[in-house]
């Protein structure tokens, strides 16, 4: 039985049959192979890709920070919490900002003493040719020589037919803040509500 011969049906089925396990450790160890493989690299290019995105995002926004704190400047250059009763020195900061614009109107309010830190409140009013212009000052104001917060502003355009703006009026409330710490004289503050 050892040394039959094959037929010739039998033959081509061994043949059929090597063929198809040759194909099949063919597929299972090169063909998956590669695809499993490939699949894997897909996602780790994936994941790569989204951390250089973040990193690009982060250099970014690193970038966009360097730029403003170079704006801001040396910190001698930053504004100063000014001993009470500085409003004097205000009003000529405020006069020398306003000097290039048509008409402005300066009211300072009661100032208000919290602990030692005293709140005056300033509403300004001016007109300007433009929006960038009413927004210059508004910056210039908030980068000025003395510490203050603009609580709230209103730009209202003058547009004329054509479409452009004739001129901007402009309303700011803002917050000189100052120091009872080294002051001289306290008159005039009223105590004011805690917030």
């Amino acid at each position: 039985m050892l040394n039959r011969s094959f037929s010739t049906r039998e033959k081509v089925l061994m043949l059929v049959l090597a063929v198809l396990l040759v194909a099949a450790c063919y597929y299972f160890l090169v063909i998956k192979n590669v695809a499993d493989t490939k699949l894997e690299n897909d996602l780790q290019l994936q994941e790569i890709q989204q951390q250089i995105d973040t990193q690009t995002a982060l250099a970014m926004a690193r970038t966009r920070m360097e730029g403003e704190l170079e704006k801001l400047g040396d910190v001698n250059k930053l504004p100063v919490v000014a001993t009470y009763d500085n409003i004097r020195n205000e009003l000529d900061e405020l006069n020398a900002l306003l000097a290039g614009v048509g008409t402005y109107d300066v009211k300072f309010g009661q100032p208000e003493l919290e602990g030692e830190l005293v709140r005056r409140p300033v509403t300004i009013t001016y007109t300007v040719p433009s929006y960038d212009a009413a927004l210059n000052i508004v910056q210039s104001l908030q980068n000025g020589s003395y510490r203050c917060d603009i609580t709230d502003f209103t730009l209202t355009g003058k547009m004329l037919a054509d479409g452009s703006i004739e001129s901007v009026n402009a309303t700011l409330d803002v917050t000189y803040f100052e120091t009872t710490r080294g002051a001289t004289n306290l008159s005039g503050l009223a105590e004011g509500k805690a917030s």
